[in-house]
């Protein structure tokens, strides 16, 4: 944080550079306020003349009478100026009020000169005096009047400031309630608006500290276990209680599937960061999918083998094309395919389907699915199965090694596949239990009479806008 602006030597330059300011407005007001008056002088004393055809001595009179009426109402301006601003005496509710009261004492002076030259009696003097007082009385009742109403408005606005800065960010001003003229009205809505933002801000960053230690508990956790499988297993070399050659190999290649686990784990990672600060930039170019997801698919296959899953692929036509970045297109594709294996039990089936249709809007879009015959997604999951390291199972140990060779991760497949769709302005959802539709088509393509399990299974989409 900044402490500058808190330092006493900055104030005094602060307090200084406002004072300059303030003289250099008020030389300005009364540099226009002279100019008008001077104005004023000069078209009333021209007009007056030809109209009046005053003789000379009474042309030296009013001229007279008007430059004490000009210069006495400067000098009241000015005094009024001075009162208001510079001595910084009263709120809103006295400034707004100074103008009126201003206004009405350089009228009751004016028609002051002018009943002095009128030759009016001392007695009708009195009574003239008693209406000028009279008028200035109730310039400064009507014009209270208005300044309470711009006051309390402006009271109103500024309550909400201080819930804002006291962090109630959930508060609004009732617009209806706030009077005043529209301009005061407009504020407030927008004030509404800045605090919705500024709500909505905090909730956003309150959402990604609450990821953010998530991310890091479930990825120190997910490190912890190879790390100390690595050290035991090199350690048990070092100090010679291993010694058998084939044995040694085990470790070899134990640590080296921890090693890629790891550097999966650091590449999720990084491509997670991308994607959080905006970083990441796709190098688009118009391709037909269909190349890709033929890659996807044989990359998986052994894995699928080796966990006894089917897996199989079908394009019902010719694919148009669609401005894509290949390399994420694919990884889409390897985490959900990935995560497919890893939750459909041996005799399992898995379907990659890809078809273009209309989507939502109306608009062309290809429509990726990666459905599988596996344990389903319970319906409390499936709003957050594609949030960082979220697990159905929180209990659920990390697989270094299983059968299929597929390591559950830290949770941040779902989440990176997420992003990289969401980069492309496409759309990503999860649906289960399987429709029957959707277990048709798995059936279709599995081998002929493979008793496939009686589970829910899960089908995982998502749909890439067509150019």
């Amino acid at each position: 944080m900044d402490t500058t602006q808190w330092k006493p030597e900055a104030r005094s330059t602060r307090l200084a550079q406002a004072s300059r300011l303030d003289q250099r407005r008020r030389l300005h007001i009364g540099v226009r306020w002279a100019g008008v008056i001077t104005l004023a002088f000069i078209v009333t004393s021209a007009g007056s003349v030809l109209a009046l055809r005053l003789k000379p001595d009474h042309i030296a009179g009013l001229v007279l009478n008007l430059a004490v009426s000009g210069g006495v109402s400067l000098l009241l301006g000015a005094a009024a100026l001075w009162l208001a601003d510079a001595a910084h005496i009263g709120g809103v509710r006295f400034k707004l009020a100074i103008p009126s009261l201003l206004t009405a004492v350089v009228i009751a002076f004016n028609v002051s000169l002018v009943a002095r030259q009128m030759f009016i009696s001392e007695q009708d003097g009195q009574i003239l005096l008693a209406f000028l007082v009279f008028a200035i009385a109730v310039a400064l009742l009507l014009s209270d009047g208005v300044a309470g109403e711009l006051t309390t408005a402006i009271g109103r606005i500024e309550i909400g400031a201080r819930r804002i800065a006291d962090g109630d960010y959930s508060y609004r001003i009732a617009e209806h309630e706030v009077g005043g003229p529209q301009e005061l009205a407009r504020l407030a809505g927008w004030f509404n608006s800045m605090a919705t933002n500024v709500q909505q801000a905090f909730e956003r960053q309150g959402t990604a500290e609450a990821d953010r230690r998530q991310v890091v508990a479930a990825v120190s956790h997910d490190l912890r276990t190879p790390l100390a499988s690595i050290r035991a297993m090199i350690e048990a070399i070092d100090d010679g209680v291993v010694t058998d050659a084939n044995t040694i190999r085990r470790y070899q290649r134990s640590i080296r599937a921890e090693m890629g686990y790891l550097t999966v784990l650091m590449d999720d990672l990084f491509e997670l960061s991308r994607l959080d600060s905006g970083a990441l930039a796709l190098e688009r170019e118009p391709l037909a999918l269909d190349d890709i997801l033929s890659d996807a698919l044989e990359a998986t296959r052994d894995a699928a083998a080796r966990a006894s899953v089917v897996l199989s692929g079908h394009i019902e036509e010719p694919l148009p094309t669609a401005s894509v970045d290949a390399r994420q297109i694919y990884r889409v594709l390897a985490n959900l395919l990935s995560n497919a294996i890893r939750h459909t039990p041996a005799g399992g089936a898995i379907l990659l389907h890809a078809c273009a249709h209309a989507g939502p809007e109306g608009r062309r879009e290809i429509v990726v699915r990666v459905i599988d015959t596996g344990e389903g997604i319970a319906p409390a999951d499936l709003p957050h199965i594609f949030e960082r390291t979220y697990r159905a199972e929180p209990s659920r140990a990390r697989v270094a090694s299983s059968a299929s060779g597929v390591a559950s991760g830290a949770g941040l497949g779902l989440a990176i596949a997420r992003g990289l769709v969401e980069a492309h302005g496409g759309r990503i959802w999860a649906e289960s239990p399987l429709t029957v539709e959707a277990r048709a088509l798995v059936c279709s393509f599995a081998p002929a009479g493979a008793p496939l399990p009686d589970l829910p299974g899960a089908m995982l989409s998502f749909a890439l806008p067509v150019e």
